[in-house]
C-alpha cells in the first residue's frame, strides 16, 4: 500500500492551475439554474457567503459530505456509521526507521492502525463505537490524545501509544464516519442539467477499504473524459454518472461491511462474540478480505485528447 500525504496531493493538484484559479474562504450557501435560451447557453449561478455572485457554465460539487451541491440535487443525506475515527500525524524529523506497511490492532470494540506516509511521518488512526466523550473532546487536541492514551487505546501495544503520543496537534482529528445510503448512490440524481458531485459529496464512505481519495481521482478522470467526449456539457455530466454509479454504490457498500465485521466481534463477549470473531478471522480475513481487497485494483481508463466544447 502506498500512502500519500493529503497536503503533498493538494499542493501538487493545485500547482498544475493557472495562478489565481483557487479562491480561499468562499462558502457557497445557494444555486440557481439558468435555462437556456436563443441567445445563451445553460448555466448556474453561485452566491457565496460573502455576497459574491458567480456565473458558471459547468459546476461539479466536491464540497465534501456535507455539501451543498449534493443537498440541492436531491441526494440522500449521508448516515452515521456508529463509529468514529481518530486520525492524526506524528512526525519524526530524523526518521521513524519503520517498514513501508501498515500495521492494524483489533481489541475491544476499536481497530487502530499505523501507516508510515514518508521517512519522518507516520499516519495513524483509531476506529471506536461512537461514545458522549465525542462531543466534549473532538474540539480539544489535548483532550483527544489523553482519550486515546488513557482510555480508548490504553490497552494497545507500545509501539502504538509511542507513535501516538508524538502526533502533532495541528494534525488531530475526532469524527464520526458517514457514509451515503448505497441505494441512494445507486438510484439519487447526482446529475442535474450542467451540475453534480463528485468525491464525497457523490458518495461519503466509511475508510475500511482506503478507497475515499482514490475514487475521487478515478471521478476525476472519468468526468474529464466524459466532458471531453459529449456533444453538450449536460451530456458529458449524464454519461459521468452513469459511468460511475456502479463502482460507487459497491465500494460504499464493501466499506461499510468490512468495517462492521472487523470491529463488530471486538467487544461482544460469549458466544456470540466468539462466532464473530471465528467468522472474522479464519474465514473473512483469509477467503473474503482478499476477494474485497482487488476493489482497490481498478482501472479508470486514460484522459484523451479534448474533441469538443470548444466555447
Amino acid at each position: 500500500m502506498r500512502a500519500v500525504d493529503r497536503k503533498a496531493l493538494l499542493d501538487a493538484l493545485a500547482d498544475e492551475l493557472p495562478p489565481g484559479m483557487v479562491r480561499f474562504s468562499s462558502k457557497l450557501v445557494s444555486i440557481d439554474a439558468i435555462p437556456a435560451t436563443s441567445g445563451s447557453s445553460e448555466a448556474t449561478v453561485l452566491r457565496l457567503e460573502d455576497g459574491a455572485v458567480i456565473r458558471a457554465k459547468i459546476l461539479i460539487g466536491c464540497d465534501g459530505v456535507h455539501s451543498v451541491v449534493a443537498r440541492w440535487l436531491g441526494l440522500s443525506e449521508p448516515l452515521r456509521s456508529g463509529r468514529s475515527t481518530i486520525r492524526g500525524l506524528s512526525v519524526y524529523p530524523s526518521g521513524h526507521g519503520l517498514k513501508q506497511e501498515i500495521r492494524q490492532y483489533l481489541s475491544n470494540g476499536i481497530r487502530a492502525g499505523l501507516l508510515p506516509i514518508s521517512n519522518t511521518g507516520i499516519y495513524w488512526y483509531l476506529v471506536n463505537n461512537t461514545i458522549p466523550q465525542e462531543k466534549v473532546a473532538s474540539a480539544d487536541p489535548v483532550k483527544i490524545l489523553r482519550e486515546v492514551t488513557e482510555n480508548l487505546g490504553a490497552h494497545l501495544p507500545a509501539e502504538y501509544l509511542d507513535v501516538v503520543r508524538n502526533t502533532d496537534l495541528r494534525n488531530l482529528s475526532w469524527a464520526p464516519l458517514l457514509y451515503r445510503n448505497p441505494w441512494g448512490v445507486l438510484t439519487g440524481k447526482a446529475a442535474r442539467g450542467t451540475v453534480t458531485v463528485a468525491g464525497d459529496a457523490f458518495h461519503p464512505m466509511t475508510p475500511e477499504m482506503a478507497q475515499g481519495g482514490c475514487s475521487a481521482l478515478e471521478d476525476a478522470v472519468v468526468l474529464a473524459r466524459a466532458l471531453s467526449q459529449a456533444a453538450t456539457p449536460s451530456e458529458g455530466l449524464a454519461a459521468y454518472v452513469a459511468k460511475r454509479r456502479g463502482r460507487a454504490t459497491w465500494l460504499v457498500a464493501v466499506a461499510y461491511v468490512s468495517g462492521w465485521v472487523q470491529q463488530g466481534g471486538t467487544n461482544v463477549h460469549a458466544a456470540v462474540g466468539w462466532v464473530v470473531r471465528l467468522f472474522r478471522d479464519w474465514i473473512f480475513f483469509r477467503f473474503v478480505f482478499p476477494r474485497l481487497a482487488d476493489t482497490m485494483w481498478y482501472n479508470c481508463g486514460d484522459l484523451v485528447p479534448c474533441k469538443n466544447h470548444t466555447e
